[in-house]
């Protein structure tokens, strides 16, 4: 390590046969204490941590925030620049960033994106089909609407390549409805567009050049946002959503290549505090939290004591791309007329077993497939680089 980091009191990484690593040659999952910055970024606990229970959060605040504009009780709650809903997408593309450059760094290409492929896409196909042909039926019933099967064989058509299209299914929704039958299927292909950024720059650059790469990225993304360089200018679908959340992505990205040199825990947490409680006193951009947003999440996952949630069984995806369709049968089911906390409780409540079914009945089944290409990997002999701290992808 260089003097900067010896300066900043940043311990070495462990290496050889240091005592923190393991009988397996990868470093033990401990737990830094929750101020004093003994241990370096690269020592993040990357078997046993709470980044799934974090997850699991952030989709419960996307029901809070979508919650009154869907049951009709006004705009999203509001942290500065943020809406509540905002910050939790945010907070997913960081954490998101960390753990696909991580994934990235651990394999082969053709790992890489078959393992992408069957953690997002069959879940997202279930759910197109699950809004077109159950819940706009019902809805239509509910709200006095009109559906047709072709209405829901059309909805899955032109939304399948991720690029959300069109947002009703037929006229399923009444006029006095909130215009979108799943309206936070939007963020995946921002989410898939990032993936294959940084799936590219390793192919392209290499491993030793990536990190420099990466931290670039997320400079010049931050920067386009801050500018509005690309507001109002016309670019293809999806690209002003790309920009806009890409910086969140990055900064987790960047963290994780810069993870060596940074400290986990002491004095960079009250740095990343003051930053983000900068950034939501002044209501500035919302890209100049996202290293601020990356890092504190990264914390609190290494610090709090929730390893357990969701390591096994983890319904935080089920629980995002289900829980704005339960909001809205619910709306139409008249559920708002009880106040707003309890059309939360219940959304939530009601969401839990589509999430739980999306994880047992298609995710799940789906993420076992993953080793048929990471077999192949091995029989190829390809091996980890050095110095990726027994992460895995």
């Amino acid at each position: 390590m260089g003097a900067a980091g010896a300066a900043a009191g940043v311990r070495r990484v462990p290496r050889g046969n240091d005592a923190s690593l393991n009988e397996h040659g990868t470093l033990r999952n401990v737990t830094p204490n929750m101020w004093t910055a003994t241990r370096s970024l690269a020592e993040f606990p990357t078997r046993r941590n709470s980044l799934n229970a974090l997850r699991l959060l952030l989709a419960a605040l996307v029901v809070v925030s979508h919650a009154s504009p869907i049951g009709g009780f006004g705009v999203d709650p509001r942290l500065g620049p943020y809406s509540l809903g905002g910050f939790s997408v945010a907070g997913f593309f960081a954490i998101s960033g960390w753990l696909i450059t991580q994934s990235r760094l651990s394999g082969t290409l053709r790992s890489f994106i078959w393992r992408r492929l069957v953690r997002i896409y069959p879940g997202y196909f279930a759910a197109l089909l699950v809004v077109g042909f159950v819940f706009a039926p019902v809805g239509a019933l509910l709200g006095g609407g009109s559906y047709s099967v072709l209405d829901g064989a059309h909805y899955v058509r032109v939304n399948l390549g991720l690029l959300i299209q069109e947002y009703n299914v037929g006229a399923s929704l009444p006029d006095s409805a909130y215009p979108a039958w799943n309206g936070s299927l939007w963020t995946l292909f921002s989410e898939v567009a990032c993936y294959a950024v940084v799936g590219s720059v390793v192919s392209l650059v290499g491993r030793r050049f990536t990190g420099p790469v990466v931290v670039a990225l997320l400079v010049g993304t931050t920067l386009l946002e801050v500018s509005g360089v690309a507001d109002g200018v016309p670019l293809l679908p999806g690209v002003h959503d790309f920009l806009s959340l890409s910086p969140f992505f990055f900064a987790g990205g960047a963290l994780f290549v810069l993870r060596r040199v940074l400290p986990l825990g002491g004095i960079a947490v009250v740095v990343a505090a003051v930053l983000f409680g900068v950034v939501l006193v002044t209501s500035s951009d919302t890209s100049l939290g996202a290293v601020p947003i990356a890092y504190l999440l990264l914390w609190l996952g290494a610090v709090l004591p929730l390893q357990g949630v969701g390591r096994y069984h983890d319904i935080s995806y089920g629980m995002y791309i289900y829980a704005f369709p339960v909001q809205q049968l619910l709306a139409l089911a008249g559920v708002p007329k009880l106040g707003l906390v309890p059309y939360v409780l219940l959304g939530i409540a009601a969401t839990v077993p589509f999430a739980a079914a999306s994880w047992w009945l298609v995710e799940r089944p789906a993420q076992r497939a993953r080793g048929l290409l990471d077999g192949g990997d091995r029989r190829a002999g390809f091996r980890r680089p050095q110095g990726l701290d027994g992460t895995t992808g």
